[in-house]
């Protein structure tokens, strides 16, 4: 047993001084598991994603183009979770993001026909591939705000502070401070 804890938390200084090659840590206590995943493309640099203090983090936080994503003091996002930004999430204090929860402040493709066709023609790694071509808007997550597991947060929307999003819902519009929503796309079903 005492091997077995030798070699997790190695594996975990490893993690931590890898991670922290590609992010900004402010503050202290910052809990950065084996799993966690920085990805940074087109010209994002690890000023744009910015962890407060006694962030815990699982998920995987990508910013393409400058995209910014700041978590507030006592945050925490869960396993499988990933953020993807070309423009910016912020995430309020003491929210706390469950597993498997995709957060994306843009559609991932155009919406032209023309342009998807045109796309699928350039490489993987290619310019006509990234976000910046899609539409895109800001989120901004409260505080002390509990996102479900398997809920899906799409761009331009705001999550009032104290709200809950009841797990597998799919947020498209704004959510006022201290409700529970819920459904695909979520709707109010309590004022808490």
């Amino acid at each position: 047993m005492l091997i077995k804890n030798l070699i997790l938390s190695f594996k975990k200084k490893v993690q931590n001084y890898k991670l922290k090659r590609f992010l900004t840590l402010e503050g202290r206590d910052h809990n950065l598991q084996i799993g966690a995943l920085v990805i940074l493309a087109d010209g994002s640099k690890k000023t744009d994603i910015l962890l407060r203090n006694n962030v815990t983090l699982y998920g995987t936080l990508s910013s393409q183009t400058g995209g910014k994503i700041i978590f507030g003091n006592n945050t925490r996002l869960g396993r499988n979770s990933i953020i993807k930004s070309v423009n910016s999430v912020q995430i309020g204090d003491y929210t706390a993001i469950a597993d498997n929860v995709v957060i994306t402040d843009n559609n991932n493709h155009p919406e032209d026909p023309d342009f998807r066709r045109k796309m699928k023609l350039d490489s993987l790694g290619g310019d006509m591939r990234l976000w910046k071509h899609s539409e895109n808007a800001a989120i901004i997550i409260g505080e002390n705000v509990w996102v479900g597991e398997k809920s899906r947060i799409q761009k331009g929307v705001s999550i009032g502070d104290n709200s809950i999003i009841a797990a597998g819902s799919i947020v498209t519009k704004n959510v006022p401070p201290n409700t529970i929503v819920a459904g695909i796309p979520a709707k109010i079903i309590k004022e808490i």
